[in-house]
């Protein structure tokens, strides 16, 4: 479909610095498959753009909050932040185009005509978009133009090295292949909007090895989330003629955009404007950049955008709707962010990038090739590459003192559920993998500031300032247990003994908390039984799967850690207590098809509602999936548990369940296979069952694959992972976006877990 196969280009310009080979590919995307396609390429903790799948760059979420559907304007124009190109034959004659690919259709029809952002200019007529993520090319080309051009867009991900992937810059290359038999002259123009607040102040850039524009806040010293600067940047480079433009005087109605582009046209050069009709500058800058191409020959013209933002809020709270700041804030509330710490201003975010491009584009490749090398389906791959995503969008953030935070996920212009939530959270072990210090820091808090170290009682979120608001809210019951997992995960993964003995006091506290009188075991037997407020966003009574195998994970895990801090008594009390409430469990919970929930009366002697009671629950396994995964092996019967999941795949199945009234939200409609949180038998619904129990969502499903992939089970597992990935194929909904309650879900990571289980299950025979 796409004639444009760029290799790379041997000469000696830093224009034309290639690796070796090319990028990695796991999955190419055409036509209306583009359509929703909005990959991140920010980095952890530094906000983020994204990248569409016709080489557009929307969704700018770099300054402190979440805001899907914000592109900035250039002053009441159509015109965005964009790249153009201009090419010039050696007989003069002169073709420019976006260089983006044509708009969807979908997109046609507005109150004012077209809707996307520089929808005026002229466009490639055909685009794909490959991408192994966060590597992503753009491959642009059309029958009428004497050029194909690739965009090679993406931000370091380099595994285990979390500063190295915090670098709050993008990195946008193009290159260029002449299809004609004579040389010709090439010119990308990279055109840039301010999206900064305050008084705004453009600047060349002429230093760190690197030229460009810098556009934004003169002065950032303010708290306010929307002050700070943006960069685009290219290489020094005798070769190539680099020019800048950072006053576009405004001429007016229809007339502002229009000449900037014919001088474009004329020239290929980026140009200030001063002429005395202006009647202001545009909130823009440009920079263009120059290079001869020789008859079938190609070029590397690499830019760097780079931002900074320092002022950030955090998240308010109020109940559980939580909100981002935007815009001014009094000073107590500074939370900072720590990449502005590293990097004094967005041009030299931009410049570390590129003056380290060698080393950080080729330790981006070797994590992306060994993921794709790993024994696993390529949808398998794509699921665990493609959430990561999440890790390093406006869902994440880092504040100045170091500390690593995460809302459960974000809507359009906030945040969605504020506190590094423990039964969200709890789901995902990707980040422990990737970037332990940052996992580790994650339960640092949960058992410091979170918890209280008399009782053990652990605050499922964690507030901001922390000196202030820490302890937000109360317990949850499947959460507290999750953290006890990774705590061992962490030891185990990271080998620091140290650490372990210091944390394991608070680790002890947190499992005797369950034993406190009115607790979720307060008879000691291994069951838990109390009130268990969980991820469902209500309080179960009485003993079920989903918090009882958690609990027998959590006991394994306090034994294995008691054992190694000399605590032989403590140990042996929370292997009894497994053993006790794993033959219980067995006895009384499974039904020789799942596990139920036997419901319990309240305190009050009320009898409960949203209760998932005898429904069979998507992730009512959900302990034994984090136990095989952090190495403690099964807590569940083998047998009864196998019966279990094949329950699962039969009845919660969308095809099983077919069309029916959906209370809650929808992530997936009949058409489209799913699984579905719980199924109940006819006559046995609770009048008021759980409130999710109609939804599906990926999370859930992602721990049934896992925990099938950890029995053997690769078919089923692939079959579940592809049912998912098909529902965001780019048509229907973006790739690098699975939602729950909010965009870029934290749960989602647990796509990373079934890879684990695939590549590990092979390696470990």
């Amino acid at each position: 479909m796409n004639a444009c196969k760029l290799a790379a280009f041997a000469a000696a310009s830093v224009f034309t610095f290639s690796l070796s080979a090319a990028w990695p590919v796991l999955k190419s995307y055409e036509g209306e498959s583009l359509r929703r396609i909005k990959m991140p390429i920010g980095g952890i903790g530094t906000g983020t753009v994204s990248l569409n799948g016709r080489g557009g760059l929307v969704d700018w979420e770099i300054r402190n909050s979440p805001a899907k559907g914000f592109t900035p304007m250039a002053a009441r124009s159509d015109a965005s932040t964009a790249f153009w190109i201009r090419i010039e034959t050696a007989d003069g004659k002169i073709a420019a185009r976006l260089l983006e690919g044509p708009i969807d259709t979908e997109f046609y029809e507005g109150g004012e005509g077209a809707t996307p952002p520089n929808h005026g200019f002229p466009r490639f007529s055909c685009a794909e978009f490959k991408v192994a993520y966060p590597l992503a090319q753009v491959a642009l080309s059309d029958p009428s133009m004497p050029v194909c051009a690739t965009l090679e867009a993406m931000n370091p991900l380099v595994r285990g090295d979390s500063a190295e992937s915090a670098i709050p810059a993008a990195l946008l290359r193009w290159r260029i292949a002449n299809t004609t038999d004579a040389p010709i002259k090439v010119s990308v123009y990279g055109f840039l909007v301010n999206i900064a607040g305050g008084t705004m102040e453009a600047r060349r850039i002429a230093s760190d090895g690197v030229r460009g524009i810098s556009i934004g806040s003169a002065d950032d010293s303010a708290c306010d989330t929307t002050l700070g600067r943006t960069a685009l940047v290219v290489p020094e480079d005798p070769a190539v003629s680099v020019s800048c433009a950072t006053k576009l005087g405004d001429l007016g109605w229809m007339v502002r955009m229009d000449r900037i582009w014919k001088e474009f046209m004329a020239s290929g050069e980026a140009r200030d404007f001063s002429d005395p009709e202006s009647r202001e500058d545009l909130p823009a800058a440009a920079v263009s950049a120059s290079v001869e191409i020789s008859a079938k020959g190609e070029a590397v013209v690499p830019f760097a955008l780079g931002w900074r933002f320092p002022h950030r809020y955090g998240w308010t709270y109020n109940g559980y709707r939580s909100e981002a700041v935007c815009g001014p804030f009094p000073k107590e509330n500074d939370l900072g962010n720590f990449y502005a710490l590293r990097f004094a201003s967005a041009e030299q975010a931009a410049a570390h990038l590129l003056s380290n491009l060698e080393k950080l584009e080729s330790s981006t490749v070797d994590f992306v090739r060994g993921v794709c090398a790993a024994k696993a389906p390529d949808v398998v791959k794509e699921a665990a590459l493609f959430n990561l995503s999440t890790l390093r969008c406006e869902t994440c953030f880092r504040t100045a003192d170091g500390h690593f935070f995460g809302w459960e996920g974000i809507f359009e212009d906030r945040g969605s559920c504020f506190g590094n939530c423990t039964h969200v959270w709890g789901y995902e072990h990707a980040l422990i993998d990737l970037w332990p210090d940052l996992a580790k820091d994650m339960t640092d808090l949960q058992f410091g500031v979170q918890s209280d170290p008399a009782t053990g009682h652990m605050s499922f979120r964690v507030g901001l300032p922390l000196a202030k608001h820490a302890r937000a809210t109360h317990e949850a019951a499947d959460g507290q247990m999750q953290c006890v997992i990774k705590a061992y995960e962490n030891w185990k993964k990271s080998g620091d003994d140290e650490w372990m003995r210091a944390l394991y006091p608070r680790v002890r506290k947190s499992i005797e908390f369950c034993w406190r009188e009115g607790g979720w075991d307060a008879d000691c037997d291994g069951v838990m039984e109390g009130r268990q407020h969980n991820t469902m966003d209500v309080d179960y009574y009485g003993p079920n799967p989903q918090m009882e195998f958690l609990y027998l994970a959590a006991l394994k895990a306090v034994a294995a850690m008691a054992e190694f801090c000399g605590d032989a008594d403590f140990a042996s009390k929370c292997r009894g207590l497994a053993e006790r409430g794993s033959k219980w469990t067995e006895a009384n919970l499974f039904n020789g098809e799942w596990y139920e929930h036997k419901v319990a009366k309240r305190p009050d002697g009320v009898e409960p509602d949203y209760q998932l009671a005898a429904g069979c629950l998507v992730d009512q396994l959900v302990g034994d999936y984090a136990s095989r995964h952090v190495g403690l092996g099964p807590v569940a019967d083998e047998a009864n548990s196998k019966k279990t999941i094949e329950t699962i795949l039969a009845k919660n199945s969308s095809t099983n369940v077919g069309p029916r009234y959906n209370c809650g939200r929808d992530y997936a409609f009949p058409e489209e296979e799913a699984l579905k949180m719980a199924w109940y038998p006819e006559g046995r619904m609770p009048k008021k069952p759980f409130p999710y129990y109609g939804e599906n969502m990926t999370g859930f499903e992602y721990v049934v694959a896992a925990n099938l992939a950890q029995r053997g089970a690769f078919a089923a597992a692939e079959k579940v992972v592809r049912d998912i990935r098909s529902r965001y194929d780019g048509k229907k909904r973006n790739p690098f976006d699975e939602a729950e309650c909010g965009h870029h879900y934290a749960r989602a990571l647990a796509a990373w877990s079934v890879l684990r289980a695939f590549d590990a299950y092979f390696l470990e025979r």
